[in-house]
């Protein structure tokens, strides 16, 4: 019984923190997600389907190892109705309905909107929430998500509690779903045997692959916008581009920019370094004016941007160096 109690709290601490620590997170407003508190952009969407690929594969895996034990074990909303329900029962509050009523309701009162709070802040940002619940900041999308989805736990915890479990819970299913002979005994050997060694051999390369991405990925992201392209002048043509550096990092990060196949007589305006703040982004304009009459071709153009760590990342912007009279 120990073991199962320490797991609960284990698990409904872990609830919590994950979304407040970046252990894993997902910023739609900013276009971010976090694995194991490093910043990612949308450009990496392979870390991302990964880290859910590994979730998906770990609620799947759980019902084939150990049978309906997450329910019992690591359920919060299970964690939640039971210590509750026994609470209620005690002497005192089982033999004073009324008195049972308002604790139930101000139990229900008080965790509501704390798990409300965590839910939303996995998809969007701790700070920025607090701030707009605090404010009452009743303009914020966010705002209003929180005070919904606090009703609906508030619901969940006062009204259905295990009725939830036994009749709505999709995972509740799938379990039972999955449920045979071997995962109605649990234990650590299904994690070895049929079905079970599958899952416990593709969880393994889904969390070895995803760590040697984290470990290999860039710390920021480049993008490359077209902007003029091709306006002719009397002597000139012109083409800009917006270079724009995302740093992911949590320091602010000199990225230094060089150009490739870059010709010497072009008149060209380019930056050679750009300041980045921490979890920011600086955009700058590359201007090219190209003599019309130089003899026509397509010229590559390869820019460079490196960061202080000495990671890099290439684009390419194809110009044409002349056109038709």
């Amino acid at each position: 019984m120990k073991k199962r109690t320490l797991m609960q709290f284990f698990i409904l601490l872990l609830f919590f923190i994950v979304p407040l620590f970046d252990i894993f997170r997902i910023d739609f407003i900013h276009l971010r997600f976090y694995v194991f508190r490093q910043s990612f952009s949308f450009h990496d969407g392979y870390i991302l389907m990964l880290t859910v690929l590994i979730l998906v594969f770990t609620f799947v895996s759980i019902s084939k190892w150990f049978g309906r034990k997450f329910c019992g074990w690591m359920c919060p909303h299970n964690t939640f109705s039971v210590y509750i329900t026994k609470l209620l029962k005690i002497k005192k509050l089982h033999q004073n309905k009324w008195l049972r009523s308002m604790v139930d309701i101000l139990l229900s009162f008080i965790f509501a909107p704390i798990i409300g709070f965590s839910m939303i802040a996995y998809f969007y940002s701790p700070h920025d929430l607090w701030k707009e619940i605090v404010t009452l900041n009743t303009a914020a999308w966010s705002f209003w998500a929180y005070i919904i989805t606090t009703g609906v736990f508030f619901i969940m915890i006062h009204r259905l509690r295990h009725r939830f479990c036994r009749s709505a819970c999709p995972y509740g299913i799938l379990q039972f779903a999955l449920s045979d002979k071997h995962s109605q005994q649990s234990g650590i050997k299904n994690m070895f045997r049929g079905t079970g060694l599958v899952l416990t051999l593709l969880m393994a390369a889904f969390v070895s692959v995803l760590i040697f991405s984290i470990s290999t990925s860039n710390s920021f992201t480049v993008s490359l916008g077209k902007k003029l392209q091709g306006v002719v002048t009397q002597d000139h043509i012109i083409y800009t581009y917006s270079l724009q550096i995302e740093n992911l990092s949590t320091q602010s990060s000199i990225f230094k920019i060089r150009y490739q196949n870059l010709p010497s007589h072009w008149e060209v305006t380019v930056p050679e370094q750009i300041l980045v703040k921490p979890n920011a982004s600086a955009e700058e304009n590359l201007l090219f004016r190209i003599n019309r009459a130089i003899p026509g071709e397509n010229r590559m153009i390869t820019i460079h941007v490196q960061s202080e760590t000495g990671a890099e990342i290439l684009r390419q912007v194809s110009l044409v160096t002349s056109q038709k009279q």
